[in-house]
């Protein structure tokens, strides 16, 4: 039983972000491919992205294998505030994800036990840079849309990550879904959320408390 709570805490941590939240993904770089210029979709997905200064909401998280078959389930809450600060709360699993700006701390209260590791602004490797980070699309992927489904197609690299899509609903995310070469997909729903409010910034902070278990993670180093 304990294994198995604790792979599922990495495949949150790997995520999201979610927000929203799926794997963290271990990128290999490769130069980027020479781009003549950015597209007209790159800069208007772009400027909805750099709009989105907080939010807060609740989340539907799931992950399903290429044929479909659920793997995992989760609902919570969310708070986001640029630059890099996220707090993730798992209802089902008595599990929070909090990101100071600098390290993200994954907490799972039934096994008194944290998972600290460095923020990465490479979206490749922490999709939730692409709302929290100041990250340039045209650098790193191609994009189209149809209506306000965004298509996100990383090139020049090698990457367990395949495709990324945003459907985009009055400047935020309404779905965002990631996709790897193995077929796997991580669907992340968000609903009631509140756009550019004020939030209490103690919420990014977090404090490890005398008996915990620390485990020390280099990915996204």
């Amino acid at each position: 039983m304990k294994n198995l709570r604790i792979k599922r805490i990495s495949a949150l941590a790997s995520l999201l972000p979610a927000l929203l939240a799926a794997t963290w993904l271990a990128a290999q770089e490769l130069p980027g491919q020479p781009q003549p210029g950015e597209s007209e979709d790159t800069a208007r997905l772009q400027q909805q992205l750099d709009a989105i200064q907080s939010a807060s909401g609740q989340f539907e998280q799931m992950i399903r294998e290429a044929d479909g078959y659920l793997i995992d389930r989760q609902t919570g809450t969310f708070s986001l505030q640029k630059p890099r600060l996220l707090r993730w709360d798992i209802s089902e699993l008595d599990q929070l994800l909090v990101s100071n700006g600098e390290t993200l701390y994954l907490y799972d209260e039934l096994f008194q036990q944290v998972t600290v590791r460095n923020w990465s602004s490479d979206p490749l490797v922490n999709p939730a840079a692409l709302l929290l980070d100041d990250i340039w699309l045209g650098d790193w992927a191609a994009v189209s849309h149809s209506g306000e489904s965004w298509l996100i197609e990383p090139f020049g690299r090698t990457t367990s990550i395949r495709e990324i899509r945003l459907q985009m609903q009055q400047g935020f995310p309404s779905l965002l879904l990631l996709e790897d070469f193995s077929g796997q997909v991580t669907e992340i729903r968000f609903s009631q959320v509140e756009q550019n409010i004020d939030l209490d910034s103690s919420q990014f902070s977090f404090e490890i408390r005398a008996g915990t278990e620390v485990i020390y993670d280099e990915v996204g180093q």
